[in-house]
């Protein structure tokens, strides 16, 4: 297989294509700037690097600012970069006859809920980024209209693994300090994807046949509380969990009081999916669990950790 990934140097991007490489592979890795690639991808037909006889591209670059930075807020430049780059990245795929185009989007399109969902859930993007990604997706269908090439999109959880940032990382950086945590009382759900289930689900898309058309969920499994996954990462650390429980309510209004209630509600709300739709298309079984992909974050921020103290 012969399969070009966009977004090659991002967190997903890097161990995809390892993972590819290491499964005998042809990747074709390609970061916006780089090696002749144009810096907006927008104009990614003009490109004069397009290799031949692709099977499959593999879409992951976006512009994803973390929360409070300008960009995040900035419509105009997330819809150019997540949604005019899309149908441009789709409409040139087409136009030589790749097979297929996978895109990356995001779970996010949902709005939070205390019960499992899956692809016929309302879609009220979260946030502006979520809101791109979700143009992106009918973008991405629109650059293939008419065309021999399938689309496929999967909707994504938080990625964690070696490397990783985000609210896990976070979450497992808190869990070294020696302090009492509020959440050992029943707290958020959310469904995880494991880098390792990440890419090895993005392979899986850009092949399985019975994916072709579809738009997917995907995770890990069973959904973590932040209450089982601080005292997880606490029992590999040999501690105890050193939890108590604080009322929902009492949390929400602190967060209230500091004028914080969004982020409260993203930190403290549920997103949990049912993935079944995927893994019965594409016959997608995990090859990590949930606490093996912990495991390998906590090792990495460990030496992470260590490596700065000398």
């Amino acid at each position: 297989m012969r399969i070009l990934v966009t977004g090659a140097s991002g967190f997903i991007g890097r161990h995809l294509v390892a993972h590819l490489i290491e499964h005998g592979d042809d990747a074709v890795a390609v970061s916006r700037g780089r090696d002749g690639v144009p810096g907006d991808l927008r104009e990614i037909d003009g490109w004069a690097g397009w290799p031949s006889r692709l099977d499959a591209v593999i879409h992951l670059a976006a512009l994803n600012p973390a929360r409070g930075e300008p960009a995040a807020s900035d419509d105009a430049a997330l819809m150019a970069a997540n949604v005019s780059a899309t149908k441009a990245l789709a409409g040139a795929a087409a136009r030589r006859g790749v097979p297929r185009v996978v895109y990356a989007s995001t779970n996010l399109v949902h709005p939070l809920t205390s019960e499992p969902f899956d692809e016929s859930a309302p879609e009220e993007p979260q946030n502006a980024y979520a809101a791109s990604k979700l143009a992106g997706e009918t973008a991405l269908r629109q650059g293939l209209e008419g065309s021999q090439t399938d689309g496929v999109v999967l909707r994504l959880p938080p990625v964690y693994g070696p490397g990783g940032r985000g609210g896990v990382a976070a979450l497992l950086r808190v869990s070294s300090l020696p302090i009492p945590l509020p959440l050992a009382a029943p707290s958020a759900s959310r469904s995880l994807l494991s880098i390792a289930n990440a890419v090895d689900a993005l392979t899986l898309a850009a092949t399985a046949p019975e994916a072709a058309g579809g738009t997917f969920l995907v995770c890990d499994g069973e959904p973590w509380s932040l209450g089982e996954m601080v005292a997880f990462a606490r029992q590999e650390m040999g501690r105890s969990p050193r939890l108590f429980s604080l009322p929902t309510h009492t949390l929400a209004r602190i967060a209230s009081l500091a004028g914080r209630r969004k982020q409260y509600e993203h930190v403290f709300g549920s997103l949990v999916v049912d993935d079944n739709a995927f893994r019965t298309a594409a016959g997608w079984h995990p090859p990590e669990t949930t606490e093996d992909g912990l495991r390998r974050m906590l090792r990495d921020l460990h030496l992470k950790r260590r490596g700065k103290r000398r």
